[in-house]
Formats: structure tokens, sequence, C-alpha cells
């Protein structure tokens, strides 16, 4: 008899992931010589156990005791545990188009366990949010692949941003990391990155390894323009657009002009001590030059209190009575990306915004797309994995959670993630199945 979703889902286990995941490092190529004392795989994990295990620090990570260095080889399946000087040396030389590709792979996986099926937006669609994220910032360090900024005070500051992309959904806590874009100085090129130059090469990257996915590609208003949303409409895709008045000012004026004649549909939903406020127009220009014509959305959210918050977007799917209240939740489940994504990464022991190591090339970036790789397998056990979340439930914060592991992992040799789960569960008396 053929499994259920559940039933696979309950089945997932980190061990496994992490075999996974190990198996996928060593298909990627190494650029030094064949005789190498640590093998890649071994080093690329190490990286990996960095933030799946959330040190604050490549030096913590370093400093290990006997446990660790049992437990690095037992959980991870690390050999040879290399400096963090010559991790930091390979590492920069990683490609990181090669650590790109293990993100369809993970999407593969949650294909497998059903759980884009529990994602689809109007039963059908599969939302990608897209946001930029600033994550590290110096007036000294700097590499090659840095921006640069100049001041007032004639000082110059260094940083390193990148565009995130996570399937989400309105009703739905995880958020699953499918890509990224680093905004990074390019090969041959002395001038700045800028995020919709990374959007484009993003959408590139999206659509080769998502071609097949009904996606809804969901973003701020900086990505209202022509060339952004042919973009996306040449892939066959669709878009929800935060739009705004200060940036589309032709939009809005076309738009309260039809309000004005009467020709704007309006619904009005009570929800409790809520009133949700629906204006739209289907088939209105973008702009007043070009040729895209969108479908307008504007919605306002009255709780008798004060003024009502207002927001607007603009979408290539049709408008209408029965979607517009989805469509709103759709349009805000942009922020999701940040708030469980990136903003779970600063605050929540991932220690994003922490210089793990720059380097001179692409060590920065690596390091990003590790970190970015450890959350998605922690979203996938968090979707799955029942006793984690009795855990969770017991131990009242996330960030307790990862403590204790740590500390665990620290203090006492064990065979695997299971096993440390289950003293886990025995410290907080969860009861096991």
């Amino acid at each position: 008899m053929r499994k259920s979703y559940v039933q696979l889902r309950s089945e997932l286990n980190y061990d496994d992931l992490i075999v996974e995941l190990r198996s996928d490092f060593t298909q990627i190529p190494d650029h030094r010589a064949a005789n190498v004392v640590h093998k890649l795989p071994d080093i690329l994990m190490s990286a990996y156990a960095i933030f799946s295990l959330k040190y604050p620090s490549l030096l913590c990570f370093e400093q290990q005791s006997a446990v660790e260095r049992t437990n690095l080889q037992s959980l991870f399946g690390i050999e040879k545990i290399c400096s963090d000087a010559q991790m930091r040396r390979v590492l920069d030389e990683v490609s990181p188009d090669q650590l790109q590709e293990l993100f369809p792979k993970r999407f593969d996986l949650l294909t497998r366990v059903g759980i884009p099926a529990d994602y689809r937006f109007l039963k059908k669609y599969l939302l990608f949010s897209i946001d930029g994220v600033h994550y590290f910032e110096s007036h000294k360090i700097n590499c090659k692949r840095c921006l640069e900024k100049q001041h007032r005070n004639g000082q110059s500051s260094y940083h390193h941003s990148m565009l995130g992309v996570a399937l989400v959904h309105p009703q739905r806590r995880e958020v699953f990391p499918v890509g990224c874009e680093a905004i990074q100085k390019q090969d041959g090129v002395s001038k700045n990155d800028c995020e919709l130059n990374a959007s484009k090469r993003l959408q590139d990257r999206l659509f080769e390894a998502y071609k097949d996915q009904p996606a809804v590609i969901v973003e701020d208003a900086l990505y209202a323009n022509e060339p952004h949303i042919e973009q996306i409409l040449g892939n066959s895709w669709d878009f929800i657009i935060n739009v705004k008045p200060s940036s589309h000012e032709i939009l809005f004026k076309h738009f309260e002009a039809r309000k004005e004649r009467g020709q704007v549909a309006t619904l009005v939903l009570k929800e409790g001590k809520q009133e949700h406020h629906f204006y739209w127009r289907n088939n209105v220009p973008l702009n007043g030059k070009g040729n895209v014509r969108v479908n307008f959305l504007y919605y306002e959210q009255h709780n008798g209190k004060g003024k009502p918050k207002c927001f607007s977007w603009v979408t290539s799917l049709r408008l209408r009575k029965s979607n517009v209240y989805d469509m709103m939740q759709g349009g805000r489940a942009r922020w999701k990306i940040e708030n469980e994504g990136f903003n779970t990464l600063k605050n929540q022991g991932y220690h994003f915004e922490h210089n793990y190591g720059h380097g001179y090339n692409q060590l920065s970036n690596v390091m990003a797309l590790m970190m970015l790789l450890a959350f998605l397998i922690d979203q996938i056990i968090q979707a799955s994995n029942r006793l984690f979340n009795d855990i969770w439930t017991a131990a009242k914060a996330k960030n307790r959670v990862w403590e204790r592991i740590r500390a665990i992992f620290i203090i006492r040799p064990v065979n695997s993630f299971n096993e440390l789960f289950v003293i886990l569960a025995d410290l907080y008396s969860v009861q096991l199945e």
C-alpha cells in the first residue's frame, strides 16, 4: 500500500537529511590537488555544522573538546576536522553556483512528502516570496565582491546583501528557502551591483530550477516595473507585486479616476471587529508609456481605531469578488520571508549578521548559503517532526532548544540526532511515542 504524505513526513529525520546532504557535497568539484589531507565534503560539512548547531563564531567551533570531535564524526560524518583558517581558505574558492543547486534538491524532497501540496495558493499556485537582506557591513574589512558606499565624511563602507526566495503561504508557519542571489560586484565589473540586476539573474535561476511549478512571484514595489514584469510573464509565471502612490503616480491617478466614475468593483467583509474594504479593477495600464497592463487591488483594513491600514498590489491574476480576500493575504504573505525567514536568521540563533569569515573572493557568500541550507533543513524538521515540536513546546522558545542541543553535543557523546532528541525529550519530560 502506498504511504500517505503524513506517513512519509513522519519518517523524515535529521540523520537521513544529513546523509543526503553529505552525499550532495561529494558531488561538488574540489579545486585543489587530489592528495589533500582534508577532503572538501568534510570542510563543507564542517561549515554546515556550524550553523546547524548554532555556534556563535568560527572560533567557538574550532575550540572543540574530544566529545565534540567525536560527535562531529558520528552526527555529520566528518572524518578530519580542519582549522578555521584552512576552512576559510578552501571555501573562499568554492563556487556558490554549486551550492545553489542544493536548494532544488531539497525542494524535490519537500515534494516527495507533500509539503508543496499543503502550500497551494488558490488551490493551484505556489507563492515564491522574494526580498533583499543586508547581512554584512564594515569600514575596514572588504573583498573584491563587496559593494562599496562612499559617505559624506569621505569614508568608505563595504557590505554584502542578497535576494532571498522562499516558498510561503498565508496560513503556514514555516518558510522554505528555494534559492537566493548575491548582490555583489560581478567578475570584471568595477561598479556596484544592485537589486534589480540581481533580480534578473535570480529570475533566470529560479525558472531553470522550478519551471514546472505554477509559481506566483510576490515582491515589493521596487519590482513593479515593466522589464521585470515582462520577465516573469515570459517565464509563464504570475505575480503579486506591491505598489505605492509615490512610485506609481500614473497608475493611482488612473484608478482614482475610474473610482470616481463608479467603474471600480468593491467589496466589504466583516471579520469580528475588523472590516476589510476591497477596491479593484482589472486590465489597467501599469504606467502611461508602456504596454504592460495589470490588475489593481486596493485594500483597507479597518479595526475601529484610528486610520485604516492601506495596501495596494498589481497582479497578473484576474481579480474577482471570490478571490480578493485571498489575493490580499497572498500579497501580505511577502513579509513572511522577512518575519519568519530573515528575522529568524538574525535573532533565533543563526547569527546572520555575524562575520564568520570574509575572505577575498566568495567566502562571505558561501557562508551565507550554508546558513540558508541549515535553516532550510531546520524548517523541514520543524514542519514534519512531531518530537522536535513537542520539545519546542516544552522549552517554550526555539532559541532554548538550540542551546540545549548544542549543550548536549558539547558534553555527551551521541550516535545520532535521533538519540540527541530523545535525550532532550527526557530533559523536558516529553512523552515519546
